[in-house]
């Protein structure tokens, strides 16, 4: 068998990165920092923005100063021990409670009023006494009174209407809370004043422990008054229920201490252990009578069993004689046989033994029944006497339950009594000590810094927003951001390839190192300075060579070279159109810029404007534009008018033909295309290249005729301008296929912009 190379297995993809695409954190980072880099203007103004708003705010806000004091809340003050140890499964709860209790004693009503009249901004209150207290208040004209017309109001409701306003206005400073899952309450105050705030603070204390203690030493003296009306109750009650239990005692004999038995109880108990002692000795002597009397029946001595206290000294003697006659026999058969004298008498006296031994047995039977008898009557008596004894119990027992009932209830109001009595003593000893259930750990101090405005977190925090606010209006510029701005745009939206940029001039001047390369250059540049500025940038290309423009037409010129290379002899040139989506993309421009370069670079050129709406180009240069050089003249007969195209002296070597705007019904029509088909003929005749400024493709209905005039196409499109869908848009509504275009550059590029966007893509051999 052949061995087969198998190439190795792959991994089947999960279906989770069937679902989520692969993500190059590296690529998303770089993405990112590109984008911020591109808006870096953005986000300085409103970082910078942000920070000048924040130090605004510093500079301008009114200081203010935090002071702060604890207070420890301590839920067994007020407590007993004995209370504080029965509460313990609550015992967190409870606490919890309690503190979140004091709490809302600290901001109630009663103790900020008592704090803010103590602090004397009632006083301070008044229109007429303007102070320093007045202002920690803030601007209170009208004292939150409402729109109430306050005359209309009574005295004291306008007072109470004015004290609530200022409480309520000294409130806003405070801030009480607990200090996590401790007992310990956090009292601050905020205010313009350092001194006024640790007074605030150390003043809402001290009336909180006023108020507390107060609260608190009323609610035990309202407990102590109850507990002894209540003590005072028991006690009565607790002797009468003891008299009680006495006298029914008493009346009824039963004298017996409580958890001792009653005599007749007593008497019954024994009664029932003699009965079941009697009848156990009733039942053994039955058994052994039954037993002694089957044994002497069937005569068998030697089965007999007896207890020794019933065996008698004749009985012992018997079988004692018994025995030896026994003894002797057993010696005899070794002599004698059993026909013998000596062995007859011996059987004589063996019967005769026997028979004195079974008389003893029948005695001691007859001793055994007697007995017997005698058991059985005294059952007979106990269990009459139990009878007897069992109804005294009886008896003794319903009064005992009775008796048990009243000492019951004698030892619970005892109990009852003997808990108040010890609350109402721990009460009167709470009254002596000091009954807050609150301790002050840190009274309140001048604060050495004030809190607010925080210069640092201010300016910091302004501008952490503002960077993190421009980042936001970068990324959703970024997002809803549709025009063309990378080179990878055009093959991926229009499927054409990319030529290269046409900066904006400006810039590209800038950029540009060297005014002109070759000796003409300085005389053309001198002698256009008479023309207008629209028609200095036709030149631009062949004025300033190394510019990006130059080098984005030299580029186009040797694409072209090699996409079309020139074959026999008498082939004519290339008619290269040049069109756009919309107007203003710069397609006019370029199209000069390229035909003039190539003139500049000793290629004959011909420039035709075939844009028959506006006629860009033929406006542009109608100060140096010569009549015979207009393309309805032209078109009447190609082959006469070539001699009579009059050169321009500022664009030499360079055939431009003009055109006239084409309005109403004189619109460009089929006709006019086969007419100006005949003119590129010739001109592809004469010239290496015949480069066409074509209408654009949005609005012109005549832009389908001229592009199937040219060889092929060159598509402008504003960089940063033109939406992508609407030159996608252009190309789809006039059915042209890609094959037509030679391909699409960017026109009017800021070339700091664009480099934000093709950072890899630029590379400048002159810069």
């Amino acid at each position: 068998m052949n061995n087969v190379d198998r190439a190795p297995a792959t991994a089947a993809p999960s279906s989770r990165d069937s679902v989520l695409p692969a993500i190059d954190l590296g690529a998303v980072l770089r993405d990112s920092v590109e984008k911020v880099l591109r808006h870096w203007l953005l986000l300085a103004v409103m970082v910078t923005g942000a920070v000048a708003v924040g130090l605004a705010y510093v500079l301008t806000a009114t200081p203010v100063y935090t002071a702060n004091g604890s207070i420890l809340i301590d839920p067994r003050v007020g407590q007993t021990p004995e209370s504080n140890a029965g509460a313990m499964p609550g015992l967190l709860m409870s606490d919890a409670l309690t503190v979140d209790s004091e709490l809302r004693v600290l901001t109630s009503r009663e103790v900020t009023q008592s704090a803010a009249r103590d602090l004397g901004l009632f006083e301070a209150a008044q229109p007429s006494e303007p102070s320093f207290a007045r202002r920690m208040l803030g601007a209170l004209p009208d004292f939150g009174l409402g729109d109430e017309p306050e005359q209309e109001l009574a005295p004291e409701t306008r007072e109470e209407r004015r004290t609530e306003a200022v409480r309520r206005a000294f409130t806003r400073g405070l801030r009480v809370e607990r200090a996590g899952e401790t007992f310990v309450i956090d009292v601050t105050y905020t205010s313009p004043g350092i001194e006024f705030s640790a007074r605030a603070v150390n003043t809402l204390i001290e009336q909180y422990l006023s108020v507390s203690g107060r609260r608190q030493i009323a609610s035990a003296e309202r407990t102590q008054t109850w507990l002894a009306e209540r003590v005072e109750e028991l006690g009565a009650g607790v002797e009468a229920a003891e008299q009680a239990v006495a006298e029914y005692r008493t009346d009824n004999a039963l004298l017996a201490p409580e958890g001792q038995l009653l005599p007749s109880e007593i008497a019954l108990n024994a009664a029932n252990e003699e009965l079941v002692r009697l009848q156990g000795e009733a039942l053994a002597l039955e058994v052994q009578l039954r037993q002694l009397g089957n044994q002497i029946e069937s005569g068998n001595i030697e089965a007999v069993q007896l207890p020794p206290e019933e065996r008698s000294a004749a009985l012992d003697e018997f079988e004692t004689t018994y025995s030896q006659l026994l003894q002797e026999e057993k010696e005899l058969l070794l002599t004698w046989d059993s026909e013998a004298p000596v062995m007859q008498s011996l059987a004589r006296r063996k019967a005769q033994t026997r028979e004195l031994i079974l008389d003893e047995y029948g005695q001691i039977r007859d001793r055994l029944a007697a007995r017997a008898e005698t058991l059985r009557q005294r059952v007979t008596a106990t269990r009459e006497l139990l009878g007897e004894l069992q109804a005294a119990y009886g008896e003794d027992a319903r009064k005992t339950v009775q008796l048990r009932r009243l000492e019951r209830e004698a030892e619970a109001k005892r109990q009852l009594y003997e808990r108040l009595l010890e609350e109402y003593n721990s009460t009167s000893q709470l009254l002596t000590f000091d009954s807050t259930s609150a301790r002050v750990i840190a009274w309140a101090v001048p604060p050495d810094s004030k809190s607010a405005p925080q210069s640092k977190r201010v300016v910091v925090l302004a501008a952490f927003g503002g960077l993190v606010v421009a980042l936001g209006l970068i990324f959703l510029i970024e997002a809803v951001d549709n025009r063309f701005r990378r080179q990878a745009d055009v093959p991926a939206v229009l499927g054409l390839n990319f030529l290269g940029i046409v900066p904006s001039f400006r810039s590209d001047r800038r950029r540009a190192r060297a005014a002109a390369i070759d000796p003409g250059a300085g005389e053309r540049l001198r002698g256009w300075r008479r023309l207008p500025a629209a028609l200095r940038t036709f030149g631009f290309a062949a004025s300033w060579p190394t510019s990006v423009t130059a080098e984005t037409m030299r580029g186009l010129q040797v694409q072209l070279a090699l996409a079309r290379p020139r074959a026999a002899a008498g082939q004519g040139g290339t008619v290269i159109g040049i069109t756009s989506s919309v107007r203003d993309e710069g397609k006019t421009t370029t199209a000069f810029n390229f035909a003039n370069f190539l003139a500049a670079r000793g290629e004959s050129v011909a420039i035709v404007d075939l844009d028959t709406i506006t006629c860009d180009l033929t406006r542009t240069l109608r100060r140096v534009l010569p009549e015979a050089n207009m393309l309805p003249r032209f078109c009447e007969n190609p082959e006469a008018a070539m001699p009579d195209l009059v050169p321009i002296e500022e664009f030499p070597g360079l055939a431009v033909i003009g055109n006239v705007p084409h309005q109403g019904t004189s619109a460009f029509g089929p006709r006019d295309a086969e007419r100006v088909g005949r003119a590129l003929a010739v001109l592809r005749e004469h010239f290496d290249h015949v480069i066409v400024d074509l209408p654009p493709l949005h609005g012109v209905a005549e832009t389908r005729l001229l592009v199937t005039l040219c060889d092929t196409l060159v598509l402008a499109v504003r960089w940063g301008a033109t939406p992508k869908e609407q030159v996608a848009s252009a190309l789809r509504q006039h059915g042209l296929r890609r094959d037509r275009f030679f391909g699409a550059l960017f026109t009017r590029v800021p070339l700091r912009r664009y480099e934000g966007y093709n950072r890899t893509e630029v590379n400048e051999y002159y810069a």
